[in-house]
């Protein structure tokens, strides 16, 4: 996701943009990500670095880790980038560096609810809906 910073004005820019998770380095459907990533950002000029403030709405898709149900996680994140400029420089990318806040933002385990009970490992019944079938 590319700025341009030239002729960025004394009060800052607000750039607000929708991005296809391709767009950022991920293949399609990688990491649960099968809707676009909605970016909020606003660029200062602080000296000779530009500021960026950014706020990333994040939709994942997956399984609960002991139930396996599907799960449809919004995640809402808040971050700020600093990147060295010049005269010389006319835009910035900030795709990478929104990558890997992504990436850093996954959950290792997602459970549909704290609580959940999860299945049988022997008759395979999800025991948050149904009681374990397993001869005792």
């Amino acid at each position: 996701m590319k700025i341009k910073v030239k002729g960025i004005p004394s009060a800052g820019l607000v750039v607000q943009k929708t991005v296809a998770p391709t767009e950022l380095g991920f293949e399609e459907e990688e990491m649960g990500l099968r809707a676009p990533v909605e970016v909020a950002a606003r660029v200062e000029v602080a000296g000779s670095t530009l500021l960026v403030k950014t706020k990333l709405k994040v939709i994942f898709f997956s399984a609960c880790a002991r139930c396996l149900k599907p799960i449809e996680q919004i995640r809402h994140k808040e971050f700020i980038f600093d990147y060295p400029f010049d005269k010389q420089t006319e835009t910035i990318d900030l795709g990478e560096d929104i990558r890997q806040e992504i990436i850093l933002d996954v959950p290792p385990k997602v459970l549909c609810k704290d609580d959940c009970r999860g299945i049988c490992p022997g008759c395979g019944a999800d025991l948050n809906e149904e009681k374990c079938r397993c001869k005792k």
